[in-house]
């Protein structure tokens, strides 16, 4: 029984030990954690630094990919909130021109269209996915309400 403990110890030590010390390993698990909390920025540096050290880790190669797939979805929300402020500013004016409708109704179209391609993965964060979601629903609806159109 002591030699199994011993044995699966000594395992262990030289596990954590090959991942502290390879430095392909210890970015990869950094960039992890830097996906896990959001920002796939730094994740995708930091795994893109460990898979060009090593193109067989695997752990690095999906958190590459998973993280330019997620920048791209925190990208499409963080312009559409800019465009969603700037629609308010414009429609909190006493006289709306028709070079605003205009601006508001391409904005909106931009919003719209650019959600249409964002590219999809099984292993998207579901948070993500569901602002970028509600933010299409809330471009849709004004859209259809200001200018009664009907999108897809």
């Amino acid at each position: 029984m002591k030699k199994i403990f011993l044995f699966f110890s000594i395992l262990i030590v030289a596990i954590i030990s090959y991942y502290l010390f390879n430095d392909s390993y210890r970015y990869s698990l950094e960039a992890k954690a830097y996906y896990e909390i959001g920002n796939y920025k730094k994740a995708y540096q930091l795994a893109n630094n460990a898979y060009k050290l090593n193109k067989y880790n695997t752990q690095a190669f999906t958190i590459l990919t998973q993280s330019k797939i997620a920048k791209v979805w925190q990208d499409y929300i963080n312009e559409s909130n800019e465009y969603f402020i700037q629609i308010d500013s414009i429609s909190n004016k006493d006289i709306i021109k028709n070079d605003d409708k205009i601006r508001i109704k391409m904005m909106l179209e931009i919003i719209i269209g650019e959600f249409k391609t964002l590219p999809h993965s099984k292993l998207l964060n579901k948070n993500l996915e569901m602002k970028a979601q509600q933010n299409y629903k809330k471009a849709k609806e004004l859209y259809n309400g200001i200018f009664k159109k009907t999108t897809k």
